[in-house]
């Protein structure tokens, strides 16, 4: 791969992630009420899903957005690889520093008074794991491509799949946020939730490849 490109992704890559963290900061500590010292973990986080989101969206969305005739700043098959990777990445820290912080004092609605799973909780980690298995299968199948893997290279690579993946990735961020996405007086620092952002990004990803996905079990 030339130097120029691999460039060209890392300027993306690291830029996705400052504006991430970037925004997650400027709304809980800057304009919000979260605490500095809640920063190196909590807020960190939030950035790294957002970003984790953004590209692990946008890498399935790019040949979507081609067939629908959207520039995609020449972004081809290669930049999908490495935007999925990167996201998939991002989603394993995400996944580890949420148990580092996973309990009632930094996610209150996840819990009940004993101190055991909400039903919001439950869905929420539920459909997170799942998407997070299911990531984690996609890429594993390509770095690991056979004959023996070729029908399930045809079915994770499928419209269908990969719709099935957006949509666990939309239900899990609907879990963890719903319940203030339609009352922008508790937003922190009256800024939208990342988690509402997110989803906004997901669902955009969703219809992108609901309509400009017509191929069935190609990348």
């Amino acid at each position: 791969m030339e130097v120029s490109v691999q460039r060209k992704y890392l300027k993306t890559i690291v830029a996705v992630l400052t504006i991430s963290i970037g925004y997650a900061v400027l709304r809980y500590n800057v304009v919000g009420t979260v605490a500095w010292k809640d920063l190196p973990i909590f807020i960190l986080n939030k950035g790294v899903s957002l970003a984790s989101i953004v590209l692990l969206t946008f890498s399935f969305s790019i040949k979507p957005l081609v067939n629908l005739g959207i520039p995609t700043l020449n972004f081809g098959k290669e930049s999908r690889k490495i935007l999925g990777i990167s996201g998939l990445l991002l989603t394993i820290f995400h996944v580890l520093l949420s148990f580092l912080i996973f309990n009632p004092q930094y996610y209150p609605k996840f819990f009940v008074s004993d101190n055991s799973l909400s039903v919001i909780g439950n869905f929420s980690l539920l459909a997170g794991m799942a998407s997070f298995m299911i990531l984690g299968l996609y890429h594993w199948c390509f770095r690991n491509r056979s004959k023996n893997k070729e029908l399930l290279i045809n079915i994770i690579t499928s419209k269908e799949f990969l719709l099935g993946l957006l949509l666990m990735l939309g239900i899990h961020l609907v879990f963890m946020g719903y319940t203030t996405w339609a009352s922008p007086s508790k937003w922190q620092g009256g800024l939208p939730p990342i988690s509402l952002i997110s989803f906004g990004v997901v669902f955009f990803g969703f219809l992108i490849n609901a309509i400009g996905r017509t191929s069935v079990g190609k990348v």
